[in-house]
This record gives structure tokens, C-alpha cells and sequence, in this order.
């Protein structure tokens, strides 16, 4: 028997099949390798991005459906808003089970004009099919300014997240706890990981300072680890940004909220390398690229950190 996808992980069949493929577009930017495409149309440069969210991977039927269309336009915008960019124009696929009740899918599209109105753009077409399962698709086209990678920072460039982390995490256990009822802070946690809250307000900041840029959707050290792939970074993880909601959960549990926080993932706050000071702007300065390196990254005492984060092959961190 040959290989299975699940045995090479998400990344190594990223790696795998953009191997297949070779392009020849002079408008295009950079072939493949980050969480946009960057695409050139006349004097614009276009982001181009998609994400999917599947049922029993990335929501459970039971969800508010007004939340899942939320989500969904989020965390596309979110790779739009890392990149200093505006989002512009949706498309949408749905694969729908034929017995899904007709006023699903009239919330979950209540969730998604919410976002559009959030955010500020159009859904301007789509396509819909039969599957067993909800899967919902979401191409997004944006415009920037300028190109910013995840993985260009510069050595001496400090590093920034622009909000608390590990919320999510902690939303989503207590979601499939599935209790009856929750405490006021647990409601909180949960609300940030069914409808986060794409950073586009910080875009401004992100396309005039930033070296390098990317959301959290894998998880903090995750996705540091792909920022600082050809670097060595320092992480002060008394510095990382922790909600007094995720410290009581963890408090209440005996847990570590920091281990939530690096780990955690569907954060979708910004990541971001700069040279300059971003901390006047709300962002939190939580460690800096100290050299060129393979990847490595330490804590201040010296402690090197383990960077694997979510695999959607493979359904685990």
C-alpha cells in the first residue's frame, strides 16, 4: 500500500503538489509559499487567498449557523488584513447534505452579511453541490499596497501579536464539553472562537512597518516557525498576551495558559516582524529574530521551544 496524505501531514503535501505544478505568469509575485497569492494587475497588486471550513473538522452542525458564516469570511479576511491589504471581493462554494434544513442555510447567510458589512466588501457569486457533510468554501480577492511575505523578516526586527492568545483553544473545549449552561467568562472564551474578529482595523499599521506578516491560525509557535524559517528567534513568554478569561479557565483547571496561548491555534490575531515600534499602535511586543538560523526558536532563558502546531491531515498538534 502507498503512502497515504495523512502520512505526509498538511505541509509535506503542500510541498508535494505545488512540486506538479510550474508557472510561467510574469504577473505573478512569488510561486506559492504563503498565505496569499500576490498577483499583479496593471499598477495593483492583488491578494488572492481561500479558506474551508468542513463540519466535524472545523464546526460541529450544532454551532449557530449565523456563527459559521462569520467565521468563514473572517478568517479569510484575516489573511488579507496580515498582509496590509483590503479584502474587495467573496466567492462561495456550498456542499450541502440534501436534508439540511432550508433555514440553516438562511442563518449561516446572515452570518456572512454580517461579516460583509464588518468588513466592508461584496460576495459576488459562487456555486452550490450535494455532499454528505457541510463544506463551505470562501475565495477572497484583495488589493495592497506594497508585498509583504510571512518569511522575510530582518535580523533585529522585533516580533508583535496584536492581541491576547489561547482564548480559542479554550472556547472550543468548553464547546465540546456541550454543557447546559456556562459562566460568564466561558461565554467569552467561546464567542472568540465562533466569531473572531479579523485585525483589519491594524492593516494600516501592518502595510507601512511591517518585514514580515502573517495571522495565527495554526497556533503561535506554529506559525512563528514558518515567520522565522531561515532565522532564530527569541520569545519572552512573559510578554505573550493572555485574557483574564483564558487565566481563570485555566486557573479553575489547573492548566497553563501560556501552553494555550503558544499552541493554541484560530487565534486570528496578527504576527508580525518589524523594525519598528508597534506597541503605540495595540500591538505587544513578545520577542525579536536574533540571527539567521534554521527555524530555531528560544525562549529568553535559553530554552528551545518545540514549533509543531495544528495539521489539518493530520488532527493533531
Amino acid at each position: 500500500m502507498g503512502k497515504r496524505v495523512s502520512d505526509l501531514g498538511e505541509f509535506g503535501l503542500i510541498a508535494l503538489l505545488t512540486g506538479e505544478i510550474k508557472n510561467n505568469d510574469p504577473s505573478l509575485i512569488r510561486d506559492f509559499g504563503d498565505d496569499t497569492a500576490f498577483v499583479r494587475s496593471g499598477e495593483k497588486i492583488l491578494l488572492l487567498t481561500v479558506d474551508t471550513l468542513v463540519e466535524g473538522i472545523h464546526f460541529l452542525r450544532r454551532y449557530p449557523p449565523d456563527a459559521v458564516g462569520w467565521k468563514l469570511v473572517s478568517v479569510n479576511v484575516s489573511d488579507i488584513a496580515a498582509k496590509g491589504g483590503k479584502p474587495l471581493w467573496g466567492l462561495i462554494t456550498l456542499s450541502l447534505p440534501p436534508d439540511l434544513e432550508v433555514e440553516y442555510v438562511r442563518d449561516l447567510y446572515r452570518g456572512i452579511n454580517e461579516a460583509l458589512n464588518r468588513y466592508g466588501f461584496s460576495l459576488v457569486g459562487g456555486n452550490t453541490t450535494k455532499g454528505e457533510k457541510v463544506c463551505l468554501d470562501f475565495p477572497l480577492v484583495g488589493e495592497a499596497k506594497r508585498v509583504i511575505f510571512r518569511d522575510t523578516p530582518k535580523v533585529g526586527d522585533k516580533i508583535f501579536v496584536s492581541g491576547t492568545l489561547g482564548d480559542s483553544r479554550a472556547g472550543l473545549e468548553l464547546l465540546l464539553e456541550d454543557k447546559r449552561d456556562y459562566k460568564p467568562h466561558e461565554w467569552r472564551l467561546i464567542e472568540r472562537h465562533l466569531r473572531p474578529v479579523a485585525r483589519l482595523d491594524l492593516s494600516p499599521v501592518v502595510e507601512k512597518y511591517a518585514n514580515a506578516s502573517m495571522d495565527i491560525s495554526d497556533g503561535f509557535l506554529a506559525d512563528l516557525g514558518k515567520m522565522v524559517k531561515n532565522f532564530t528567534a527569541v520569545v519572552d513568554l512573559e510578554r505573550i498576551p493572555l485574557s483574564e478569561e483564558l487565566k481563570k479557565y485555566c486557573a479553575e483547571r489547573g492548566k497553563n495558559p501560556i501552553e494555550y496561548a503558544l499552541r493554541g491555534g484560530e487565534d486570528y490575531e496578527l504576527l508580525v516582524a518589524s523594525d519598528i515600534d508597534l506597541t503605540p499602535y495595540g500591538f505587544f511586543k513578545v520577542g525579536r529574530i536574533t540571527s539567521k538560523g534554521k527555524g530555531e526558536i528560544y525562549t529568553a532563558d535559553g530554552r528551545r521551544l518545540d514549533i509543531k502546531g495544528f495539521d489539518h491531515l493530520q488532527g493533531s498538534d
